[in-house]
């Protein structure tokens, strides 16, 4: 029986991609995003059983996105939390309604869609949850604390559930990528706000992390072969995080 996958932010990048090679790999997956054309151009690339476009901080939103997915699959048996937000900014400059925005975008909705998922997976005695956290959640970032400090809750979140949930069946990790050259990224070099090839020079292995190597990692973790794998934080950062 194909299990089911329901991955956030899954209109294009790392989500997309994930959503691509779990798709290959004989997954059904059920996509959501902000953007509806691209959800539904990348719905057909990897042959998606759903999609859903939306704002996921809206809970009402997340409710209705969680039904209609259990309703596609009846069941869903893997999350993957892969939405999130950036922000750059010296803390004194940082917008208020930022700290909001990024806290719940990029910790609340996790948690919220844990919540919804875990009582059938506990009830089917199989489960897999797979969070997207960043490098900058373990080495922290400079005039990046507040995305450094919503994507650091994710570990605590994944080794609490991992304690939770591992005599069910149920895994919870979390991967942690390095700089990958995204649309959320990009800007930050094309605006001037940071160098490129200075950050290039901090990377131990001087390149930088392709979408590709985190969605075979996620992959891999929602297989049955990773069932002894939780509360695991993997660094996916080309050495960014040894210093």
């Amino acid at each position: 029986m194909a299990r089911a996958a329901l991955i956030t932010g899954s209109s294009g990048g790392i989500g997309a991609d994930i959503a691509l090679k779990l798709s290959q790999n004989g997954f059904k997956v059920f996509l959501t995003g902000r953007n509806e054309s691209r959800l539904i151009e990348q719905a057909k690339k990897c042959s998606a059983i759903g999609y859903m476009a939306g704002d996921l901080s809206d809970d009402n939103f997340l409710e209705l996105l969680f039904r209609s997915a259990k309703d596609k699959f009846g069941q869903i048996d893997i999350l993957i939390n892969n939405a999130g937000s950036y922000v750059w900014s010296p803390v004194e400059k940082t917008d208020k309604s930022k700290i909001d925005e990024i806290f719940r975008l990029n910790l609340q909705v996790p948690y919220k869609l844990c919540r919804l998922a875990v009582s059938d997976m506990k009830f089917n005695k199989w489960g897999r949850i797979v969070n997207i956290g960043s490098i900058s959640g373990i080495v922290g970032e400079a005039n990046a604390s507040l995305y450094s400090a919503s994507k650091a809750g994710l570990i605590g979140l994944t080794k609490a559930l991992a304690l939770e949930l591992a005599e069910h069946n149920i895994t919870v990790n979390l991967v942690n990528p390095g700089w990958v050259k995204t649309e959320m990224v990009e800007p930050l070099f094309t605006d001037g706000i940071l160098d490129e090839a200075e950050q290039m020079d901090m990377i131990p292995q001087r390149r930088w992390i392709e979408p590709c190597e985190i969605s075979a990692l996620v992959n891999y973790l929602a297989s049955e072969d990773a069932r002894g794998i939780t509360g695991q934080s993997i660094n996916l950062c080309a050495g960014l995080s040894l210093g």
